[in-house]
């Protein structure tokens, strides 16, 4: 089916959408404002002596649950790019090495553009147009789905008023993750804790690529009534809960940041394509706060795009 359609965000609810459109025979462009691929699944490169090695400063791990992402996840840990974190049930998993190596390798074969923002989206003749940062000129699509965060599409998709319902019903606890390092292995040798439902401002703390390097993610109390401070304010409010854990060991601070919509607080209810228009939605808000929702969700929308395609034959 030769159908020219745009996917906006590289993260991991755009990739499964792009994926699951090439299974029907449909190519797609994905475009990006951001670096990197990856999203809120996101890992940040240190090099700190000879201890280099990389922070993963958003999702810390993944699960799976439907046969499809366990599927992904058997075959990532056979090419070993993914790889089980800790002894936990259900069971963990990361990207080997990194985070992003999991999504480079699940997007072999697909068409990404970095460093591209999406300014707007309208009916021109009764087609689809969009208008990028950097061409500055409409350019005619069939089908469009885009993965931003909630309140982002609701900006985006000022012309499609029922999708904007869906997307004003849900809501999102901020994040404020603070990353540091250590000279030498911390001795208290674990790689994860856990504070969930614990007295404190944190919600956990774990090592990345190598013990000598670590992200702490503040709780959502804390990260909703705080996300606008300045992050040096942050810094000194956040160490000293982290040094409690780590008395023996000296800590160097390594860098903050700040998500405002990270964690899915209430689903977005509602239309995920629009009625008229082959323009859907996709992303964690729709289905739940984990990476694999925001891969199922990725692929419904390119069945619902799929599918409004094969109605207008």
């Amino acid at each position: 089916m030769s159908k020219k359609v745009l996917i906006i965000g590289s993260g991991i609810a755009g990739i499964s959408s792009s994926l699951k459109l090439k299974s029907y025979g449909i190519n797609s462009l994905i475009v990006d404002k951001g670096n990197f691929i990856g999203g809120r699944i996101s890992t940040r490169e240190a090099k700190i002596g000879i201890n280099s090695g990389f922070f993963f400063h958003g999702a810390q791990f993944f699960t799976a649950k439907t046969d499809i992402f366990t599927e992904i996840i058997h075959k990532g840990i056979k090419s070993k790019y993914i790889k089980e974190f800790g002894n936990f049930s259900p069971k963990r998993y990361r990207g080997n090495k990194t985070m992003r190596e999991f999504l480079l390798n699940l997007s072999k074969g697909l068409e990404i553009k970095q460093k591209i923002k999406i300014t707007k989206i309208k009916i021109i003749n009764n087609r689809i147009h969009v208008l990028d940062n950097k061409k500055k000129e409409w350019i005619c699509y069939d089908g469009v789905i885009s993965t931003l965060p909630a309140p982002q599409n609701y900006k985006l998709l000022n012309e499609f008023s029922l999708l904007q319902e869906t997307l004003k019903t849900g809501s999102y606890h901020a994040c404020i993750a603070l990353m540091f390092t250590f000279d030498q292995i911390p001795v208290n040798g674990k790689n994860y804790y856990d504070f969930y439902k614990k007295p404190g401002i944190l919600s956990w703390m774990a090592a990345g690529s190598n013990p000598y390097i670590w992200t702490a993610h503040t709780n959502e109390e804390f990260s909703d009534l705080n996300y606008n401070k300045d992050k040096d304010i942050l810094k000194d409010e956040i160490m000293p809960a982290i040094e409690r854990f780590f008395f023996r060991s000296k800590i160097k601070f390594h860098s903050l940041h700040v998500w405002r919509y990270a964690k899915v607080e209430s689903k977005c209810l509602g239309y995920q394509i629009d009625p008229i228009y082959p323009i859907a939605i996709a992303g964690d808000f729709l289905e739940g706060p984990n990476v694999e929702a925001a891969f199922i969700s990725g692929q419904k929308a390119a069945d619902l795009i799929f599918n409004r395609f094969q109605t207008s034959l």
